[in-house]
């Protein structure tokens, strides 16, 4: 399931519902939730954006370039406390215009 998909649940009810539910079925928090981001190699202030969501909160980036050097793939490893927060964090990385969230 994308976050996509659940930007789709309802014109009237929260859109990050399906995923909520989701996360409180199948993950024990606190935990380290992996999130997962393409961008455009040259979107390099986006890049920035991205990479600064996550500063000091104890998460681990890993950075990797396509094969024709035109995206790059980001895997964040994050500590979180709960579903609210890996729907926050979700949240804040949408409002990066270029970021593709797997």
């Amino acid at each position: 399931m994308s976050i996509g998909e659940n930007a789709n649940a309802g014109l009237n009810g929260d859109p990050y519902e399906n995923l909520r539910s989701l996360l409180q079925q199948s993950i024990v928090f606190p935990t380290d939730y992996t999130f997962k981001f393409i961008i455009k190699a040259a979107e390099e202030g986006k890049i920035a954006d991205l990479k600064s969501l996550f500063t000091g909160t104890g998460a681990r980036i890993t950075e990797t370039g396509s094969s024709g050097g035109k995206y790059k793939s980001f895997t964040v490893v994050a500590p979180v406390r709960d579903e609210e927060e890996v729907i926050s964090y979700y949240k804040e990385v949408s409002k990066i215009d270029a970021v593709i969230m797997l």
